[in-house]
């Protein structure tokens, strides 16, 4: 299973700094921009690449109804691999679900869910709390 991490300017490679700070180098993941240099074309081409020789592979993409996200579709409609697209989902969903993916043998489409119930899970609002003073929290990463 590979996931590819995708959207437009550097939220690929930015997603990708952000994992190698917290956990290294994740295995089957690759990271594609979508910058200003660039065309539908020539995304679909790099996602190509990417998933050549790969029977199964969940797009992770920044927004639904962006040109990676409909790259990623397109894809999913025309290969012969089992193709997932998932859009809006998070740095602790790919945490996640990125250090199963090497013993992986579901579908596309189930740990695409897996990726969306999580990122739905993770997404909060804080709640101040009052009684709480700044100099119980800890240091954190």
């Amino acid at each position: 299973m590979k996931v590819i991490v995708s959207g437009h300017g550097k939220y690929a490679s930015g997603l990708h700094s952000t994992i190698q700070l917290l956990a290294g180098e994740i295995a089957n993941v690759d990271y594609i921009d979508f910058d200003e240099n660039m065309n539908n074309e020539m995304l679909s081409d790099e996602f190509k690449q990417a998933i050549a020789n790969e029977p199964k592979v969940v797009f992770m993409c920044d927004l639904m109804g962006g040109t990676p996200f409909k790259e990623a579709v397109i894809l999913s409609q025309t290969e012969k691999q089992d193709i997932a697209v998932t859009s809006g989902c998070n740095v602790g969903a790919l945490l996640e679900v990125g250090f199963e993916l090497s013993t992986y043998s579901g579908s596309a489409e189930v740990l695409a869910q897996k990726l969306v119930d999580v990122s739905t899970k993770q997404t909060t609002v804080f709640r101040r709390n009052p009684v709480l003073k700044s100099e119980t929290f800890e240091d954190g990463i």
